[in-house]
């Protein structure tokens, strides 16, 4: 597994190049474990509770999103208020004739056994450049694929393999959706004995766009602070873990050496010496 991690990933974009045809700042590849619901600015508690909601009832229709809608979803959406990214929609809505995505998922960890690769959820479309504009949408969806993986030691892994990422409000999004979808897994696989693994994600093209830059460079202060802190705290307790050893080997070699003075004397009057 990646020892990369969000923070790492944010540091590295305020450090990115930015590309002269988009003005985004840009990493191309990137590949990270999501440990933070945020990577750039904090989480809107109140969206990504109406957003699960609306991930959770399998709908495409943003009529069933409560209120208020983002404005980038209805950017997105087509003349009849659907959009294409509605990656609930594509998990959870009943098909004719054949199980929910998400029910062949879990059916293959299941009849297959934990150690199978086949449980993937293919998200995007072979005709998402068609399906993009369809219908008046402006929806070019960014997840391609989500491998769900047990490893040996019993840990469900979910990675998110995407074509491109917004680091701002596309990390929060993706990040609130995977991890409510790790739940709902956790919960079927109970009897397993399944524990929480890593949200990894694997993306193409990791970007800020210019409207963010200073937030990115506020937050990339606010992470290396952090970062900071945690580095002098592991090596004071390690300083103070050795000093600790230090100590009790200096207890146990006064202890030793009092125990072997008290058996001389011992030994001493038993041979009359």
């Amino acid at each position: 597994m990646y020892d990369v991690n969000s923070d790492d990933m944010t540091l590295a974009l305020a450090k990115a190049t930015t590309d002269p045809r988009t003005g985004n700042r840009v990493i191309y590849g990137a590949s990270w474990i999501a440990n933070r619901d945020s990577m750039v600015g904090t989480v809107n508690e109140d969206w990504v509770r109406r957003e699960l909601a609306w991930f959770r009832s399998g709908s495409d229709k943003l009529a069933d999103m409560e209120a208020p809608v983002p404005a980038l979803f209805q950017a997105c959406a087509g003349v009849d208020g659907r959009v294409n990214s509605a990656y609930g929609h594509i998990l959870f809505a009943p098909q004719p004739g054949k199980p929910s995505l998400y029910r062949r998922i879990v059916n293959a960890l299941v009849q297959e056994g934990l150690g199978t690769r086949h449980a993937v959820a293919i998200i995007s479309d072979r005709d998402i450049h068609y399906l993009a504009r369809e219908n008046g949408r402006n929806d070019f969806i960014c997840t391609n694929a989500l491998n769900i993986m047990v490893d040996a030691d019993n840990r469900l892994h979910i990675i998110a393999q995407m074509r491109s990422m917004d680091a701002v409000f596309g990390y929060r999004a993706d990040y609130s959706m995977w991890d409510d979808l790790m739940k709902l897994l956790l919960a079927d696989l109970a009897y397993y004995g399944v524990e929480r693994g890593e949200i990894v994600f694997q993306v193409a093209n990791l970007h800020v766009y210019p409207r963010h830059f200073k937030l990115l460079e506020d937050w990339a202060s606010v992470v290396a602070d952090r970062m900071d802190r945690e580095a002098r705290r592991v090596w004071r307790d390690k300083l103070v873990g050795t000093e600790a050893e230090r100590v009790q080997s200096m207890m146990r070699e006064d202890m030793e050496t009092a125990t072997a003075a008290r058996a001389a004397r011992l030994l001493g009057k038993e041979t009359g010496k």
